[in-house]
């Protein structure tokens, strides 16, 4: 890149950094804002004019080429493509549009920008940074052009530092600390260093991992990443979850993970690339699990750990991990118990030790517990422990832990082991202290006394503040307690008051998020008997929605097989964990809790909870473009709704209404416009029934937008000025929503200018509200406005301008947009970066099986001069 220089010539001072010197050139600029010498004329004048404006550009040209450098503007392309055409033939314009093109993913197009330039381009220039040195390179796959995900992260954004926290009574394992420490050495050689420790359960295999991990952890200066994979329990954790949760830890936006395990485990290993990453696996359930979380840099390290070895996992270190040795877990024992104690009884650690099976876990158990009680003596302590071995006839290592537990479990308070029992009850990594309130029904305050008890009693683990969780082992003792010493009737009623707390708290996050008119709040009219937590705003309301999905899952999971929990609490609960968290990593998780309420509904006969569940599922396969699917779980929650309503206005009719209207966006995407207008039309007559005015504005504005594609041009436009009114009170996202849909309809009545108006308005509306995907569908309707009249570079900048937001957002708007700027560039005379951008529409249109728009597309393309 060309060094920056003022006006004068002289150079920018460097020593502040490309960001220091783009912030001095972003108030230089403002400064010269407006035409220089306004009002003066003759020829002098506009020498001087012509001068200062070349000056002026060239400033742009090093503050373009700075943000290329730095990487930190999605909108780059829009800015560097709408130069490129104001000012043809300047090859630094064209350069840093070839550079956003390529990064953004869009390489055929940075190639094409290049090949149409070709000609007004002076000659000679063959350097790296110039438009024919980035043509090699980016032919070349240069890896520098190519920034990974989040290389270069916002500030809020830091190292992740995901490892728990150390035991400071670790002890022993000298050998295997150091085995350890030297393969992380290792790493920065020819491949990604990964070391397999395997073992019983209790036998110390995660405290040994992040022991290791945290001694080295100043190797890897770019962060420390953990996940738990649950591999013994019953549903080890999806690679694709895991990897989501990497990928945000690693800078990447929520709305650029990708929605498949391939793509997602593809963009780690890039975002992973050129850093300096520890990753730690825990309690992997085998090989195929763990293989899409590993990086491909060999600057990174991986320690996983199993039950079972591991021998396909390739180039992997195995490391198998055998209880403590003898004099390690009496020096364990004392560190915890306490030397004192130890020494008054001599001999009885050895026998403790021992009846512990020397495993870790067993062994800090059984020393928490003598700690806990001054009273208790070491021959006691034995005895216990040899009377539980012996009760449950115990030979092997597991059931030596077993007993340890049962030790312990026996001398808690009845209120201490009633939480024990019943907070085994939900699947989920651990709970929050909220949520486990609700389930012991206590206050938080009584809760929280009990839970830190069984805390320093190493009976439960606390990963974070005010959340607890189990080691995999002992929830599974804790479990048969409950089974044992909880009647069925208890358990029901722990479980649902779970259930109706995680439903109470999300429908005040749904609230919080998006202002729910209270007849949308709950479709089923389920009660509930708990207020729920409060949630501040609309970042609280999501944040918490997130944090708690597990437990949201696990209490779902509850219903479903307990025949006395109430399955409408369940699929309410997913359909507001798809209200709040809609976002792309969610999407398959909540569509999936959708078949689990949706199966367990239609075993029970129960057609409103089966309904709402499988309108859910659709609408979350609608929003991955799987629009088949989605189609026949909509129609089938429709055909449930029919059957028991009879289509009158009962608690189904409001589920029965928002699938008519996801029914007719799925037929419009696919130009059946008829069928849409109808479901539409269906929708906004129902919602009107139920006093839901914001969903009826927003079906009017579907069958508007229909009903004028199929030539019923004035009922369209009645229809789409009643639903913007509709809207217009209910909220500035509602407001926003009803000028969109008026503006396409206005375009298809013939009114161009108004619809142009009415477009740009809600785009900076969207912008300002920061909803994406309807910000770059009233972009992509201001660029074919422009288009139609004939306005082809405007077209252009409005399409390319939203265009990065789109690719994030939605397949089928990224391929109008691409669509759009395709025809704009070839009546402009750029065919080759037209053709790039036609060909990738198509490609798109055939991928969603949206054969109108694919077929009017190759139609252009084949009008197109052959390259």
């Amino acid at each position: 890149m060309a060094e920056p220089g003022g006006p004068d010539g002289g150079v920018l001072p460097r020593a502040a950094g490309p960001a220091g010197v783009r912030e001095l050139l972003r108030a230089a600029l403002g400064l010269w804002a407006g035409e220089p010498l306004a009002g003066l004329g003759g020829p002098h004048v506009e020498a001087v004019r012509a001068r200062l404006g070349e000056e002026r550009l060239r400033a742009l040209e090093w503050r373009l080429e700075l943000d290329a450098e730095l990487a930190d503007r999605a909108d780059l392309t829009a800015e560097a493509a709408a130069l490129c055409l104001e000012h043809p033939g300047r090859p630094r314009l064209v350069a840093v549009l070839m550079r956003a093109l390529h990064r953004a993913g869009r390489t055929a197009e940075a190639l094409a920008v290049f090949e149409d330039a070709r000609g007004d381009l002076p000659p000679g220039d063959q350097g790296p940074d110039s438009p024919a040195g980035l043509q090699l390179r980016i032919l070349r796959d240069d890896p520098a052009l190519l920034p990974a995900p989040a290389a270069q992260p916002g500030p809020a954004w830091r190292a992740p530092e995901q490892l728990p926290a150390d035991l400071p009574d670790f002890t022993g394992r000298g050998g295997s600390v150091d085995a350890l420490a030297e393969r992380l050495a290792g790493a920065g050689g020819r491949a990604v260093v990964v070391s397999a420790l395997d073992g019983m359960g209790g036998v110390g295999k995660t405290t040994l991992a992040v022991h290791a991990a945290r001694r080295a952890a100043g190797r890897f200066p770019d962060g420390q990443l953990f996940a738990d994979l649950r591999g013994a329990d019953r549903a080890p954790r999806e690679p694709a979850a895991v990897l989501a949760e990497f990928l945000r830890a690693l800078g990447v936006a929520a709305e650029e993970v990708p929605p498949g395990t391939a793509e997602r485990s593809a963009c780690y290993r890039s975002a992973m690339s050129g850093r300096r990453v520890l990753v730690v696996l825990d309690n992997a359930a085998g090989p195929e699990q763990v293989e899409p979380l590993l990086p491909g840099s060999a600057d990174c390290a991986v320690l996983v750990t199993s039950r079972t070895r591991l021998p396909g996992l390739a180039g992997a270190h195995q490391l198998r991990i055998d209880p403590l040795p003898a004099a390690e877990a009496t020096e364990l024992f004392t560190r915890i118990a306490g030397a004192g104690r130890v020494a008054a009884e001599p001999g009885r650690v050895e026998e403790i030790v021992t009846a512990c099976g020397r495993l870790p876990l067993a062994v800090r158990i059984a020393a928490s517990r003598l700690a806990a009680d001054p009273g208790m003596s070491l021959a006691a302590l034995a005895e216990g422990l040899r009377d539980e071995r012996r009760l449950a006839a115990l030979d092997d290592g597991e059931r030596a832990v077993e007993a340890t537990f049962a030790l312990s479990y026996h001398r808690l308070t009845p209120e201490a082991a009633r939480a024990f029992r019943l907070l085994s009850l939900p699947d989920a990594p651990d709970i929050a202290l909220p949520c486990a309130a609700a389930l012991l029904d206590r206050t938080e305050a009584e809760a929280d006394e009990v839970l830190e008890g069984l805390v320093d009693l190493n009976l439960l683990q606390s990963p974070g503040f005010g959340r607890y969780g189990f080691h995999d082992l002992v929830r599974a003792y804790a479990r048969d307690r409950a089974a044992e010493e909880e009647t069925a009737g208890a358990r029901t009623a722990a479980a649902g008051r779970l259930l109706d707390f995680c439903l109470a708290t999300a429908r005040n996050a749904d609230t919080a998020a998006r202002s729910v008119d209270p007849a949308e709040q709950s479709l089923l009219d389920t009660p509930v008997d708990r207020p729920g937590r409060a949630l501040a705003d609309g970042a609280a309301a999501v944040r918490w929605m997130r944090e708690q999905a597990a437990v949201h899952a696990a209490a779902v999971a509850l219903a479903c097989a307990d025949e006395e929990l109430p399955l409408a609490r369940a699929a309410e609960l997913v359909d507001k964990m798809g209200s709040v968290l809609f976002e792309r990593t969610q999407t398959a998780v909540i569509a999936a809790l959708a078949a689990q309420v949706a199966e367990a509904a239609q075993a029970r006969g129960a057609d409103g909870p089966q309904a709402l569940a499988r309108y859910v599922r659709g609408n979350m396969l609608w929003h991955v473009n799987r629009y088949e699917e989605s189609r026949a779980e909509i129609a089938r929650a429709v055909g449930l709704c029919d059957a028991g309503t009879g289509g009158g206005a009962g608690p189904a009719a409001r589920v029965r209404a928002k699938a008519l209207l996801t029914l007719a966006g799925n037929a419009r995407i696919h130009g059946r416009h008829a069928e849409a207008a109808e479901h539409a039309g269906r929708a906004a007559g129902a919602f009107r029934l139920l006093g839901a005015e914001r969903a009826e504005g927003s079906a009017l504005g579907e069958f508007a937008f229909n009903a004028a594609h199929t030539g019923r041009l004035d009922e369209a436009r009645a229809a789409a000025e009643r639903g913007a009114r509709l809207m217009s009170g209910t909220g500035p996202v509602s407001a926003a929503t009803g000028r969109y849909y008026l503006a396409r309809v206005l375009r298809l009545c013939g009114d161009p200018e108004a619809a142009l108006g009415h477009a740009v308005g809600a785009r900076e509306e969207f912008a300002r509200l920061q909803v994406a995907v309807f910000e770059a569908a009233a972009g992509d309707l201001a660029a074919r406005l422009h288009a139609e009249s004939g306005r082809a570079t405007l077209a252009a900048e409005a399409a390319e301008a939203v265009l990065p937001l789109a690719r994030k957002t939605s397949a089928a708007l990224e391929a109008a947009l691409l669509h759009t700027l395709g025809a704009a560039l070839a009546s402009l005379g750029r065919p080759r970066r037209a053709r790039a951008c036609l060909q990738d529409a198509a490609e798109v249109y055939g991928r969603l099986g949206i054969a109108d728009e694919e077929a009017a597309v190759r139609a252009l393309l084949g009008g197109l001069p052959t390259p």
